[in-house]
């Protein structure tokens, strides 16, 4: 049991220590999405960010219009209409996709970026690691318009022309990050590594004692 015990908590550190690519997916993880524009490098960023969310699955399109990233009760609000492309999001285990079958013929608006960023929220916290433009997309990206950054997976389409048949599909790997143990469970293996060598230092001595009876 004593000898055991420095393998014990080698093991421990391993497991709490890094990640894991085997089990990363983003399935389950909640799916965001914001947009920032910028004319130049240098001028004001403007953010919009959507106040819908949803569950990325294999089984359904996340957002299949522009109408699903806002509170259906309310509904698109006034100038938005016409300033969002009208394209779908779907998510699944490895990918992002957007399809632009209702967006009908003409270009995003030019600048410095007008950047589509996704965000993925799940229990075991992801991180992307790298990002790839499939080869089914026929909308002009180049891996220079295609960054990641933690959990955040950014496509700028400034300038882009697009049609019905347009599409764009990014393939994602990651990682998972396991959740830091809690206080109570980490303060329970200091009182095992504690135990372990009180036992090593009691057994010790209880040979030194047995040496010099002798």
């Amino acid at each position: 049991m004593i000898k055991a015990l420095p393998l014990f908590a080698s093991v421990a550190m391993v497991t709490f220590s890094g990640g894991s690519a085997l089990g990363f997916t983003l399935v389950g993880s909640e799916l965001r999405l914001r947009t920032e524009a910028q004319s130049t490098s240098t001028s004001q960023l403007f953010v919009t960010s959507f106040p819908a969310s949803a569950i990325v699955s294999e089984s359904t399109v996340e957002f299949p219009n522009v109408a699903s990233l806002f509170d259906p009760s309310t509904g698109v609000p006034p100038g938005f209409a016409r300033s969002l492309v009208d394209v779908s999001i779907d998510a699944g285990a490895n990918y992002l996709a957007i399809d632009f079958d209702n967006a009908g013929f003409n270009r995003f608006a030019t600048g410095f970026q007008n950047t589509y960023v996704f965000t993925f929220t799940a229990p075991t916290a992801l991180q992307i690691t790298d990002v790839l433009i499939d080869p089914q997309t026929t909308l002009g990206l180049t891996p220079d318009r295609v960054t990641f950054d933690g959990n955040e997976l950014f496509v700028n389409v400034q300038g882009l022309p697009f049609d019905p048949n347009s599409f764009a599909r990014i393939n994602l790997s990651g990682t998972t990050v396991p959740p830091v143990p809690e206080p109570s469970f980490m303060s329970s293996l200091g009182i095992v590594a504690l135990a372990g060598t009180i036992l090593k230092r009691r057994a010790k001595r209880k040979r030194l004692l047995e040496t010099s009876a002798k």
